[in-house]
């Protein structure tokens, strides 16, 4: 059984236990705060092969946090102190010691001498000795003598086995066991025309971010598990049109099977097209053709939802809750409110990422301190409601510290700002916000949009704001950074939350 995969019906997952040392100091936590025993975590495939590859990040991850919480414990490991009973069996052992080098040293010297005198012996002459030493000396010159012939047959021995001929077995022998290695290789890689190999060569172009990259990856999977082979050249139209249906009978919206199933297909159709691997792309104008979602209320936070979200915000949160995870539940919604960011970009805020420009309190969203939809950066002025609330004081210039999830957690797979986002998708539906048409965190976006409708801000700039891409090619000119007074003025427009059990404005407009 390959180490660390377990096989869960017929899905295989990564299992692996956390060692006890680390469990009893409470170094590795789970998403709650709870000590870690153990990482299990579903690979997404049913083939052994691809879950063997799958699992090699999870193992360098889990790697490196089992290496950090031991140096934790060694440097916090206080350092023994020596009573005197202590000093004083050491300085017994020390004297002991001593004693026995100076004992060891006498009898090498005594040997030295007895060897001196035993070549003097043996190089006087017979007629010099009594007749008892004359005969051992003569013993041991024969054996001396046969000893030396076969000194002399070893080296004949050694000669012809590394003579040429030997030299010639040797450097076959290692260009076979060549052969033998790359053709062992050839056969672990995945050939040109494999869809698993394209996508991997896709994910290491850099084409992609890693969040994107680890989305579709059970996406190509679940392709190559429904062909029953990982062969592009064999994929067709009617493939794709069948995997399509199959996805729709399965009851995913058209929608996300347009937009989160065929995407990295068609990467790897398209490379396979760039490389003369397929004659033509047979992905190329493909729709998607299935039920339209019924849509039985918008998508924006009702006022009433909205509502009941902030005033959670402020009740007192369980003491059982880590600090960063009680900030995010006071503070994340409120600029999700008034920024209509995406929520991960307001989970992995630093406390550097508050700061003022050009005399404006602004929140950075950068990839830098996670990643954005687009990979750019844009200030976001905060609405005066939450300087008013006290939002600045989580400032700290130049500080890359996260506020809203403790540094080290999460990994390439699932980052620490989506699993806050998580958390608190959770514990607004545990606040009555439960209707499943609309996304507790996400419906801040939407109602954000129409709000900027209402108040007169222009589309462009609530683009700006949000991060949107612009509707149109003219809208990718002039893409020049704006005063932040400028996007100050629009935000400002928006109407504070307030009434209701939530904190007054008192600010001057």
């Amino acid at each position: 059984m390959c180490s660390y995969l377990i096989k869960v019906g017929s899905t295989y997952r990564f299992r692996r236990p956390v060692p006890k040392d680390i469990i009893a100091q409470g170094l590795i936590l789970t998403a709650s705060g709870k000590p870690r025993t153990e990482w299990n975590i579903s690979l997404n495939t049913k083939d052994h092969e691809t879950a063997k590859r799958l699992r090699v990040p999870h193992i360098v991850d889990t790697g490196r946090q089992i290496d950090e919480a031991r140096a934790k414990i060694a440097q916090d490991q206080p350092q023994p102190t020596i009573g005197p009973a202590a000093q004083a069996r050491e300085r017994e052992e020390a004297a002991a010691m001593a004693a026995l080098a100076r004992e060891s040293e006498e009898r090498r010297e005594a040997r030295s001498e007895l060897r001196t005198l035993w070549h003097k012996r043996r190089a006087t002459s017979t007629a010099m000795l009594t007749p008892e030493e004359a005969a051992a000396i003569d013993l041991i010159r024969e054996k001396d003598a046969e000893l030396e012939q076969l000194r002399a047959a070893i080296a004949l021995m050694e000669k012809d086995k590394y003579g040429p001929a030997f030299q010639e077995k040797k450097a076959e022998a290692a260009a076979k066991q060549r052969a033998e290695l790359v053709a062992r290789l050839a056969e672990a890689m995945p050939p040109a025309a494999s869809i698993t190999g394209l996508y991997e060569r896709y994910a290491l172009s850099g084409s992609a971010n890693p969040k994107t990259i680890a989305r579709w990856r059970p996406r190509v999977a679940s392709f190559v598990e429904y062909l029953g082979h990982d062969d592009v050249t064999r994929v067709s139209r009617g493939d794709l049109n069948k995997w399509v249906e199959t996805l729709i009978a399965k009851g995913l919206a058209k929608k996300t099977v347009a937009d989160g199933y065929l995407p990295p297909v068609k990467v790897i159709l398209g490379l396979a097209y760039d490389d003369e691997l397929i004659p033509s792309n047979p992905s190329s104008g493909l729709k998607v053709r299935g039920p339209s979602a019924v849509m039985v209320r918008d998508r924006d936070l009702t006022d009433d939802e909205a509502l009941t979200i902030l005033r959670g915000t402020l009740q007192p949160q369980s003491d059982r809750l880590s600090p960063e995870h009680a900030l995010a539940r006071r503070w994340v919604p409120w600029l999700c409110a008034y920024t209509g960011a995406r929520v991960a970009e307001m989970t992995q805020l630093r406390a550097g990422d508050i700061r003022q420009e050009q005399g404006v309190w602004v929140v950075h969203v950068t990839p830098e301190a996670g990643s954005t939809k687009d990979g750019k950066a844009r200030r976001v002025p905060l609405h005066p409601h939450l300087i008013e609330q006290g939002i600045t004081k989580l400032a700290k210039q130049g500080d890359n510290t996260p506020l809203f999830y403790r540094e080290g957690a999460g990994n390439e797979v699932n980052p620490a700002p989506k699993m806050r986002a998580t958390d608190l998708s959770d514990w607004v539906r545990s606040l009555g916000v439960t209707d499943p048409n609309v996304q507790p965190n996400h419906g801040w976006r939407h109602r954000f949009k129409t709000q900027a409708r209402i108040v007169g801000i222009t589309e462009e700039l609530a683009d700006r704001i949000q991060g949107h891409a612009p509707k149109h090619q003219g809208g990718k000119y002039g893409k020049g950074a704006l005063p932040v007074a400028v996007l100050l003025a629009e935000i400002e427009k928006i109407p504070p939350y307030q009434g209701h059990g939530l904190p007054p404005f008192t600010a001057k407009r």
